[in-house]
C-alpha cells in the first residue's frame, strides 16, 4: 500500500473514531461507582470506548504521518506520549467494560479495590494520553498543514475530558478537601461531555482533512 492511502485511510479511522467517542461518553451512566456500572448502557458505553479508542489510536501514526517534517521535535513528542497513552487507554477501556462489570456482579465486595487504579496509573495516563494529545494539538497547530482549528479543539476537549477522569484516578487519594473537589467535578457531567464531543470532533476534523486530500505524496510501495 502506497504511503498516500496509508494516510487517506488514517483519516477514514479518524473520522469513526472521533465520531463514536463522544457517543460512547454521552451514553455513559453519570458515575463509576457499583450502581453506575450495574446499570445497563455501562457496558454498551465502554465497549463503544474501546473501539473509538482503538480505531484512534491506530490513527495516530497516519496524522503524525502527514505532518512529520512540519512538526517538528514538538509533534514527535506529542505523538509518542499520546501512542503509548492510547494504548495505556486501550487497556483501560477492556478493563472497564469487560472485568470491572463481572466483579461488579459476582465479587462486589471486590469492587471498590478493583476500581481502586495501581500507583503508576495516574502519572502514566496524564503524562501519556493527557499531555501527548495537548503537545500533539499543539504541533498540529504549528504545523499548518492539518486544520488549525482541529489542533484547538483537540487541546480544548482533552483538558476538559481530564476533568472526568480526575475523580477517577484519585480514588486512591484519601484528603477530604480532594474528594470535595471529586465530588464537585463529577456533578460538571454536561462540562466534561462537551470536552468529549470538541476532542472526538477535533480527531474527526483532522481525519476528514486527511480523506479528502488530493495532494499526491510520494509512494513507498
Amino acid at each position: 500500500m502506497s504511503t498516500t492511502n496509508l494516510i487517506r485511510w488514517s483519516g477514514l479511522i479518524a473520522m469513526l473514531g472521533g465520531i463514536l467517542f463522544p457517543v460512547a461518553a454521552f451514553i455513559h451512566p453519570n458515575g463509576e461507582d457499583l450502581s453506575a456500572v450495574s446499570m445497563p448502557n455501562w457496558v454498551p458505553a465502554h465497549l463503544l470506548g474501546f473501539v473509538s479508542v482503538t480505531v484512534m489510536h491506530l490513527s495516530l501514526i497516519g496524522l503524525y504521518a502527514r505532518q512529520v517534517e512540519q512538526a517538528g521535535w514538538l509533534g514527535l513528542v506529542g505523538f509518542v506520549l499520546a501512542f503509548v497513552g492510547g494504548a495505556f487507554a486501550i487497556v483501560i477501556q477492556y478493563v472497564t467494560s469487560i472485568l470491572i462489570p463481572l466483579i461488579a456482579s459476582q465479587a462486589p465486595a471486590l469492587f471498590d479495590q478493583a476500581m481502586t487504579p495501581p500507583q503508576f496509573a495516574p502519572p502514566l495516563f496524564v503524562l501519556g494520553f493527557i499531555l501527548g494529545h495537548i503537545l500533539f494539538g499543539v504541533a498540529t497547530i504549528r504545523a499548518a498543514v492539518l486544520p488549525r482549528g482541529s489542533g484547538m479543539l483537540v487541546i480544548i476537549g482533552i483538558l476538559l475530558f481530564f476533568l472526568g477522569e480526575v475523580s477517577f484516578l484519585g480514588q486512591g487519594l484519601s484528603a477530604p478537601a480532594l474528594q470535595q473537589v471529586f465530588a464537585l467535578i463529577r456533578k460538571l457531567h454536561g462540562i466534561v461531555l462537551l470536552g468529549d464531543i470538541a476532542f472526538g470532533l477535533g480527531l474527526a476534523w483532522m481525519g476528514y482533512s486527511l480523506w479528502k486530500e488530493k495532494r499526491q505524496f510520494i509512494s513507498t510501495g
